[in-house]
């Protein structure tokens, strides 16, 4: 029955984790790499040295610095003396040697694994997130994506339809 399922009935066991002290290539790589096996991921779960959550880095705070670092470069002009394929790459290489930390979402949704759908939903729509992170313990044990709330939701639906 719908009702009756919880957090850890719809929650991702695997899922990507980076150290806090990466660079932001790192964690571009890492979330294209998750990207890759789960297309619906838009998150890369930040562990502190001790093992403990940190935070988020997302599609959107990636996004956001490629944005900010590299699409806004003064070189970057629309001008016909720039040479732009050459003003990419130097702005490209600027930013994935910028470290991860001002990019990490640290206001992250955590769930228990025992809360019911219904309260999943509720958190991630007050949140305005896609997302949230389970955990047990102190520990992180899953990760819950909008998608897979929908996908359960709208399941018996359609056979009802």
């Amino acid at each position: 029955m719908l009702l009756r399922k919880r957090a850890w009935d719809m929650m991702r066991e695997e899922f990507a984790t980076i150290d806090e002290s990466a660079s932001l290539a790192e964690g571009i790589r890492m979330l294209r790499d998750s990207m890759k096996n789960a297309p619906d991921n838009s998150i890369v779960v930040v562990k502190k040295k001790n093992g403990s959550l940190r935070g988020v880095a997302s599609i959107w705070t990636m996004l956001k610095a490629v944005e900010d670092q590299v699409l806004k470069d003064d070189d970057l002009s629309l001008t016909e003396e720039t040479d732009w394929d050459r003003a990419f790459k130097r702005a490209g290489t600027a930013c994935c040697a910028a470290s991860l930390e001002d990019h990490i979402e640290e206001d992250v949704a955590i769930l228990k694994p025992t809360d019911p759908m219904l309260v999943v939903l509720e958190i991630l729509r007050k949140r305005n997130r896609s997302w949230a992170l389970v955990s047990e313990g102190g520990k992180i044990i899953g990760v819950v994506l909008l998608s897979d709330v929908y996908r359960e939701l709208t399941r018996d639906l359609v056979t009802q339809f």
